[in-house]
């Protein structure tokens, strides 16, 4: 037991006060809270995701949408000649001591920052050098539209209501685009406001006729009989029994992390009021509060049918768009969940697992994906160099001649230096990230390499910029929360997931993330609970998402994670078992739209996959390319393998692809997953 006595540490308006907190077994011990403001001296506004911290104390905290920050520490961890530093990018940095800053803090509760040269040049730039406009289509305004000058780094994106900035000259032709939309191109001959319209590609093959065995697993419940999943023509997704997690009690249990972006509320109105299950994707958007209905044999409910138990149900499927719901009239505009009993099944057996399905055999001769292969004219005038120098100096005159803009030339030129000499290496990728610097397409590029390299600072500084440039993408967060984590300064990472999971980051949901960030989130629990602030960490929020078991044994065998440079790629990942079956994973128009409209729109870009439990042996890992590359600017994939994950004897590994070199299926990796 413990009790709490506040105690003013400064004056009666103070921002700094003390807890004294007596445990049964210690001495007295004092926490310090601080709640400070931190602004722009020359606009006043807020900063938002600055760092207050201690260097080597394992204290800090990242300021909030309005730019408050909480940081509270016992009082025996901090000396007053410790040093304490305030950092936000574009912004000089404040060092000072622990002393130094209580006492400043006796007169107010403001911290003003100053901008960094640079960063004053970049606002100092005339308005009409940036063009504005809107995307939209016939259905109204397009999130998530891209928008690029041709031929160069310049790079924007439309917000929720389809409005763009990008910065221009008169001349430059302008590329709008998004997702299944007729490209658009014009060009720019004035700075008046910009309004594209972007038409449906509505490009329907003609019919054709295959004579082919369905497989048993490949058919889903529609709402108007079972089909197969690629006729269907709208977005499903479905959990058989042997998807249930262990330790489900109820219905609620058995979708949580299953589908992607649906969210459980939980005392949905009032206190007391029943729970309500919200899908995005497909018809919804921030705006459509409709709830999910469910179907359970052609009985609908507008709330959970919490009557039923896991062992009661032969599968769930879930119904997104409106071709598919509008037999539930409007209000199945957001989503339908078709509930299968087993009563009800002409055979009960338990469905096969997917790897069993009969007709998934693999018996290809797929070529192992090497890196070696892929050797540049570039690369092979830096290998005749007779020195390491005169490479250097090739580099230099063949980037101003030939490829001042191909990404493949800097990414690849940074893999053949960074042996030879690490500084030169690291100044290729800063020069790429300085002409794109606001293209999130390149900054991911960059910062996976960094991130593949082990140079974690580096890449933390090209995550925070895109932070900047991506205010609103979901990935931004799991990202900065990520790389934080890998700088070892998990007193970061737990202050983004303490704002992720209390919703504390205006717009940001996290839906499309939300299973990743959940395992993200509970593997730096179990990893470093130790130099955590355990009061602040959202423990409680988190376990919510995993059953009691997963909680209580946290960990998975295998944990694969890829993540992309662009959310319109597509792509296959199959996976094939130790019994020589496969499993594939689209990312691609036909296998799931609505993923893909969804990532555009929200940005996002990780899927990731669990091997644990499973049959030991031999996995196999293939990947296929499917998408047309941009030569200058291609798409990247980073791929990590973790064995043992949130364990103490975790191992990890990434790699970073460019899929422009990957023209047929490649083996990616092989698992020896033994006892």
């Amino acid at each position: 037991m413990f009790r709490v006595l506040i105690i003013l540490f400064l004056s009666a308006s103070s921002v700094i006060y003390s807890q004294k907190v007596s445990f049964s077994n210690e001495t007295d011990l004092y926490e310090i809270l601080i709640n400070v403001k931190l602004l722009d001296s020359e606009s006043k506004s807020p900063i938002s995701f600055a760092e207050v911290f201690f260097p080597n104390k394992n204290i800090g905290a990242i300021s909030d949408k309005n730019g408050d920050i909480f940081l509270n520490f016992l009082e025996s961890k901090v000396n007053d000649t410790d040093s304490l530093k305030i950092v936000s990018q574009g912004y000089k940095t404040i060092s000072t001591t622990a002393k130094v800053f209580y006492q400043f803090l006796k007169n107010t509760d403001e911290i003003y920052l100053s901008k960094t040269p640079e960063t004053i040049s970049e606002i100092n730039v005339s308005i009409d050098n940036y063009l504005h406009g809107k995307v939209f289509s016939t259905r109204g305004p397009i999130q998530g539209a891209t928008i690029k000058v041709k031929n160069s780094f310049v790079e924007s994106k439309s917000d929720f209501e389809g409005f763009f900035r990008i910065k221009a000259k008169i001349d430059d032709i302008i590329v709008v685009n998004f997702l299944g939309m007729i490209e658009e191109q014009f060009f720019v001959t004035n700075f008046d406001d910009k309004y594209v319209l972007l038409k449906s590609e509505n490009q329907i093959l003609d019919e054709v006729n295959l004579s082919v065995e369905i497989e048993k697993d490949s058919l889903v419940d529609t709402g108007y009989g079972k089909k197969n999943k690629k006729s269907v023509g709208f977005s499903t997704s479905s959990i058989s029994y042997d998807d249930f997690p262990s330790g489900a009690r109820n219905i609620i249990d058995l979708i949580r992390g299953k589908f992607n972006n649906v969210q459980i509320s939980s005392n949905y109105g009032s206190v007391g009021g029943a729970q309500k299950v919200f899908v995005r994707g497909g018809t919804l958007s921030f705006n459509n509060v409709a709830s999910a209905l469910f179907d359970v044999e052609g009985a609908v409910y507008s709330e959970v049918p919490d009557f039923l138990t896991p062992d009661e149900i032969e599968s769930i499927t879930l119904l997104r768009s409106i071709g598919a719901t509008n037999r539930y009239g409007s209000q199945g505009r957001g989503g339908v969940f078709l509930i299968k009993l087993k009563s009800f099944s002409k055979n009960v057996e338990k469905k096969i697992n997917s790897l069993m399905v009969k007709g998934n055999d693999y018996n290809e001769q797929v070529s192992k994906l090497d890196f070696s292969d892929f050797r540049s004219s570039y690369i092979i005038q830096f290998q005749n160099a007779k020195t390491t120098s005169d490479a250097k100096k090739i580099f230099n005159e063949l980037k101003d001649d030939l490829y001042k803009n191909s990404v493949p030339f800097y990414i690849d030129s940074y893999d053949y230096f960074k042996k030879l000499d690490k500084d030169f290496a690291l100044s290729i990728l800063k020069e790429l990230s300085i002409e794109a610097k606001d293209s999130p397409k390149i900054l991911k590029a960059i910062a996976y390499k960094l991130e593949e390299s082990g140079t974690y600072d580096e890449a933390k500084s090209i995550y925070k910029r895109l932070l900047k440039v991506r205010p609103f993408d979901e990935q931004s967060y799991r990202d900065m929360a990520f790389i934080y984590e890998l700088c070892n300064q998990y007193f970061f990472a737990a202050d983004i997931y303490e704002k992720i999971f209390n919703e504390k980051i205006k717009n940001i949901t996290m839906l499309g993330l939300e299973k990743t960030i959940v395992n993200e989130a509970a593997c730096l629990y179990v990893k470093y609970k130790n130099q955590l602030n355990l009061n602040l960490f959202p423990t409680s929020k988190i376990k919510t998402y995993l059953a009691e078991n997963e909680w209580k044994n946290f960990g998975y065998d295998y944990r694969i994670v890829f993540d992309w440079t662009d959310p319109a790629t597509e792509f296959n990942i199959q996976f094939v078992s130790p019994k020589n079956k496969y499993y594939n994973w689209g990312h691609t128009l036909i296998d799931d739209k609505g993923r893909l409209e969804d990532e555009q729109k929200y940005g996002y870009n990780t899927g990731e996959f669990i091997i644990d439990g499973s049959k030991k042996g031999r996995w196999i890992i293939n990947i296929e390319n499917y998408s047309f590359q941009d030569e200058l600017s291609p798409t990247y994939l980073k791929y990590t393998v973790y064995k043992n994950y949130g364990r103490p004897n975790e191992i990890k590994r990434t790699s970073v692809i460019d899929l422009s070199r990957i023209n047929n299926k490649k083996t990616l990796d092989i698992l020896e997953y033994q006892n």
